[in-house]
């Protein structure tokens, strides 16, 4: 196609008609494609503002249709989280909590305001300037979903504080547009009702942060083993991080302590972007170790365990499941913490020196010495052995056994070289030690009735290779001692005689072992633990502690007894059963030995069976029966002579009181282990004692102290109660409880022993503290002629050692109506004041032994 102008000739019309219509289709054409375009932006304009009204509509509509039923905000105002139950003892220690969520609530008031800002930072960085819900946060949120979707990761980063508490509150944590809708719409609402203090009080108060910790204060002292007002910043920043994902920031895994550093820093950064902290202190944050604490764990926790059991019993049973778990009681308790230590470590040194004297029962498991490494790693050694741990013999030679065993290496002392090094925690290495012939004499082999073999005189006879043992580190390197659990067992408990508070209570060698309490629990027969409430209805009855009873044979008839309730006691040692079933023939201690005529005192201090049976024969055993429960030892006592002997079955915790009853000048005592309970908003639900009105005054102007009536019944006369106590402190220095004079203190106490030494018991006491202490075998048998006094007494002398040292030494104190008149302390004869074995004995007025006569009231003679 020829491109050349073409050149009009002006004198041509047809030429000129043709340019000029070329002319007209030119200028004509621009103003018909911009009428076209616009004629289209107006119809999509239409169209548009059609569908966004449609849109807006139908999204009015789906708002009205998701909200229409949102929840008020009662539920929010009448907020009550479950908090967790807290005990304490009676010295302020904490030694147990109880919950469903580990919450302790707190105010806003007392969260340090760093601590808010930490969350600010992570969570919601706007969150005191919106009004519930984060338009720039969503948009953000928003544009990053796809990319998101796509990777098949969750959409986060959408919700405000605010927006969360609607969450956890009100509208549910299922993950969909519609619960987004609601969710926005209760925190506007919420922004609107509250304040942003009191939003951050919800927030922080319900969240979960891991290890079982639901709110701040409870994380707090989870994690770190501290109240809120001692976190350092780094701790803070820490607690902000958790929520976001608890499991991604365990300390104890070193990628969770990475990344809790990573995102610790992230916050850090963010705190400094809104002028909360300065670099530095971010800087110093960074550098801060984080390091978990393991709370309610050691020696005070493992031994408050059963005294623990025995208050969340009671606290389930007076105020229900629902109080216990989620009722933020805070339990105070009688318990001396102290003291609870002292008995834990007394009861378990005596069940393990028991143990040893009576020797060694053989390897606990059996292994291939080939791949004891694995298997010893894989074997699982009794609970709560302390420092005993498994290890496994590998070599034996007479002298000597190799043995292996997993330590943990000793800190090297390495530190982080840098804020992102991360050092793992070590872990157990296989190590050798050995054992020696010469520290096992006392692993001869136990045998039946509580004998034991000769002792080893190779190791070879004990061990072999791939025998699985405990062992104890010795001094010397490398040099490690056998041990043993105890099959026997028993339980220590003491208490306040005057106000009942239960001061410590073991019911057994490991809780993690047993959770019988054989305190509380165990029915076991006191044997001669009784008998001091046998002679106090004696002394009820018109003896004196200078009475004599006739200590010789004593037979009667049995009649419809029952034979295996008196053979149990030990007043039938050797009798044949058809002899049993015709005749009751007790017998003492020493079989075949008599003693004549007795006092009192002295069949007491002794603790002569056939003198004590005669004496109740004589009085009845009506009389006996009656102290007995008025006592509370037993709920009914039958006629059966036997029982005098301790025949009947009782516990621990029984006797105890019946003792402190006794010391305390014969007023009625309860056993106590709460001392206050208060409910979750600290009102006062229980008080023990209850409180004393008349000592509430506004103010003291100088006015006189009120004077407080005892409104204790009287269970016994005092001066009985005092002459029994007294008679019982002849126990310790004359009698069967000697070895616990050498205390050098004011005690008094009595043994137990029932027949074939299946029980040991040693009820004993101090002007202000009583202690028992029970041993014997779960399922009874013999303890091999292990009598109270060796058995069960050492345990309370090493208890009281421990629990008195630090102690004024005091007297016991002598009630009104007491007569002390000097008698000889064998006869009971009247003496003077110098003479040779005198003793100042405790009489009622009038009963004092007189001479020339009047010396033995109450003499029994028995048949």
């Amino acid at each position: 196609m020829d491109d050349t102008p073409v050149t009009a000739n002006l004198d041509d019309p047809i030429a000129s008609m043709v340019m000029d219509a070329k002319a007209s289709e030119d200028v004509i054409e621009l103003p018909n494609r911009r009428a076209w375009l616009w004629l289209w932006f107006k119809r999509l304009f239409v169209v548009g503002l059609i569908l966004g009204i449609i849109a807006l509509i139908a999204a009015i509509i789906y708002y009205i249709k998701v909200t229409d039923d949102l929840p008020t905000l009662e539920a929010v105002k009448e907020y009550k989280p479950a908090v967790m139950t807290r005990v304490h003892g009676g010295d302020g220690k904490l030694i147990a909590e109880y919950s469903k969520e580990a919450r302790v609530f707190v105010p806003v008031e007392t969260i340090p305001k760093e601590l808010q800002h930490a969350f600010v930072a992570a969570e919601d960085q706007r969150f005191y300037r919106h009004g519930g819900w984060d338009p720039i946060g969503l948009t953000r949120a928003a544009l990053s979903a796809p990319m998101k979707k796509m990777r098949n990761q969750r959409i986060g980063g959408t919700s405000t504080l605010t927006q969360q508490v609607a969450k956890n509150f009100l509208v549910g944590d299922d993950y969909s547009m519609r619960r987004k809708v609601r969710e926005i719409a209760i925190a506007r609402r919420v922004e609107e009702a509250f304040t942003k203090d009191e939003i951050m009080e919800l927030y922080l108060n319900e969240i979960y942060f891991g290890r079982g910790a639901y709110g701040v204060a409870a994380a707090s002292l989870k994690h770190f083993g501290k109240p809120m007002d001692e976190l350092s910043l780094a701790e803070m920043t820490y607690l902000a991080a958790v929520p976001k994902g608890p499991a991604n920031y365990r300390l104890n895994d070193p990628r969770g302590f990475e990344r809790a550093k990573g995102r610790q820093a992230y916050i850090l950064g963010r705190m400094v972007e809104d002028d909360y902290i300065t670099q530095e202190q971010a800087d110093e944050a960074k550098a801060a170790p984080l390091e978990w604490v393991e709370r309610l764990e050691g020696s005070e926790y493992l031994a408050a365990e059963y005294f623990n059991e025995e208050v969340r019993k009671l606290v389930f049973n007076q105020y229900g499941e629902d109080e216990l778990y989620e009722g933020g009681l805070s339990i105070r308790t009688s318990l001396d913490t102290n003291m609870q230590l002292a008995a834990r470590k007394a009861l378990r040194d005596g069940l393990v020196a028991y143990d040893r004297r009576h020797g060694y029962r053989g390897p606990i498991a059996e292994v291939d010495v080939d791949n004891w490494e694995e298997e010893l790693a894989a074997f699982e050694a009794p609970a709560d052995i302390e420092n005993w741990q498994a290890a496994v013999v590998l070599d034996v030679s007479k002298s000597r056994a190799d043995i292996g065993l997993f330590v943990l290496p000793e800190d090297d002392g390495t530190v982080p070289a840098d804020e992102d090094e991360v050092i793992e925690e070590p872990e157990a290495e296989p190590v050798k030690g050995f054992i020696e012939l010469q520290y096992m004499d006392w692993m001869g082999k136990t045998l039946r009735d509580g004998k034991v073999g000769p002792k080893p005189t190779s190791v070879s006879q004990v061990y072999k290779p791939g025998d699985v043992l405990l062992v104890e580190k010795s001094g010397e390197s490398g040099l490690y001692g056998v041990r043993q659990v105890p099959e026997v067992n028993g339980a220590i408990m003491a208490m306040n005689p005057h106000t009942g508070r239960v001061l410590a209570l073991v019911g057994g060698y490991s809780f993690q072992q047993s959770q019988f309490n054989r305190a509380t629990q165990a029915y076991r027969q006191p044997g001669s633990g009784f008998k001091p409430f046998v002679y106090a209805a004696a002394m009820e009855n018109g003896y004196t502690p200078a009475s004599q009873v006739l200590d010789a044979p004593f037979v009667i008839e049995a009649g419809d007894s029952d034979c295996d309730e008196r053979r149990a006691t030990g007043a039938l040692r050797g009798s044949r059963t058809e002899e049993c079933e015709r005749y009751y023939k007790p017998s003492n201690y020493a079989e075949g030995q008599w003693y004549g005529l007795s006092t009192l005192r002295l069949g007491l201090e002794k603790s002569r069976n056939a003198m004590t049976v005669r004496l109740a024969n004589d009085m009845g055993m009506s009389e006996v029966a009656d102290v007995g429960e008025r006592f509370g030892i037993y709920d009914k006592v039958p006629g059966e002579l036997a029982w005098s002997l301790g025949a009947g079955e009782t516990t621990l915790f029984r006797l105890a009181n019946a003792y402190s009853m006794m010391i305390n000048g014969g007023k009625r005592v309860t056993p106590s282990i709460l001392d206050r309970v208060q409910d979750g908003k600290g009102a006062t639900i229980f008080r023990h004692p209850e409180e004393c009105v008349q000592c509430v005054q506004e103010e003291w102007t100088g006015q006189a102290p009120p004077e407080l009536l005892d409104m204790r019944d009287q269970v016994i006369d005092p001066v009985t109660a005092y002459q029994s106590t007294f008679m019982m402190q002849g126990v310790v220095t004359n009698g069967t409880g000697r070895t616990i004079a050498e205390l050098g203190r004011p005690l008094g106490g009595k043994t137990g022993t029932t027949n074939d030494y299946k029980d040991g018991w040693f009820m004993g006491f101090s002007p202000d503290l009583v202690a028992g202490v029970y041993v014997g075998f779960d399922t009874p048998q013999t303890m091999g002629r292990e009598a109270g006094g060796v058995v069960a007494a050492p345990i309370f002398k090493a208890f009281m050692q421990d629990v008195l040292q630090d102690e004024p030494i005091v007297p016991f104190r002598i009630p009104e109506g007491v007569s002390l008149a000097p008698v000889n302390r064998d006869t009971g004869e009247p003496s003077f004041i110098g003479a040779e074995n005198y003793i100042l004995e405790a009489f009622k007025p009038g009963t004092e032994p007189q001479i020339g006569g009047g010396s033995n009231l109450g003499v029994g003679v028995g048949n």
